[in-house]
């Protein structure tokens, strides 16, 4: 399964991978309320572990690509300003998430019945002198026909969300890489 999403940004590739780097997603209101909403199914059954959670997110500051790595993602690649790959390791589609500790190292081992694997990549093309077309796209590996199909019901439903978070960061970087440009 994969979902892709692209958006041309008015700079060059290393302006685009710098403001990817640096822009806040925390501070976009349709980030902040879907992952809001994706946070109260985890409130219900553990609701001292997600308070906890989020009291530490919020602790934390500001929200940019590299505090993710120091949560649930594991940094699988870097080619800058090419290219950043982010991995994650879990049962996505339980109230809780799910997530289990994800190692770059072993990423690519086989799958134990049950989890799903989602990586996510930043990729940015040249197209002329001072533009760039900055894609993501999400692939997800399932370790078996059962999780694929909880997974697919899971995508089902949140499936629109994500879509909508991915453009609101694709539009984020740009702004913040076009105003870096003037």
């Amino acid at each position: 399964m994969a979902a892709s999403y692209s958006t041309r940004v008015g700079a060059r590739p290393a302006r685009v991978y710098d403001a990817l780097l640096a822009t806040d997603f925390s501070r976009h209101p349709l980030v902040a309320l879907l992952m809001g909403l994706r946070a109260i199914p985890a409130a219900l059954v553990a609701p001292r572990a997600t308070w906890n959670r989020m009291r530490r997110s919020r602790r934390s500051g500001p929200l940019p690509l590299r505090a993710l790595l120091g949560q649930d993602f594991a940094l699988l690649e870097e080619q800058p300003p090419v290219e950043l790959v982010l991995g994650l390791t879990g049962r996505f589609w339980t109230l809780s998430g799910g997530l289990v500790p994800t190692a770059p190292a072993t990423f690519r081992e086989p799958l134990p019945a049950g989890l799903a694997r989602a990586a996510w990549n930043f990729l940015l093309e040249p197209v002329g002198a001072e533009e760039t077309l900055l894609r993501t796209e999400t692939r997800v590996l399932c370790a078996d026909a059962a999780t694929r199909r909880q997974f697919l019901r899971y995508w089902r439903l949140v499936a629109p969300g994500s879509g909508l978070i991915r453009w609101a960061i694709l539009r984020q970087v740009r702004h913040r890489a076009e105003a870096a440009n003037v």
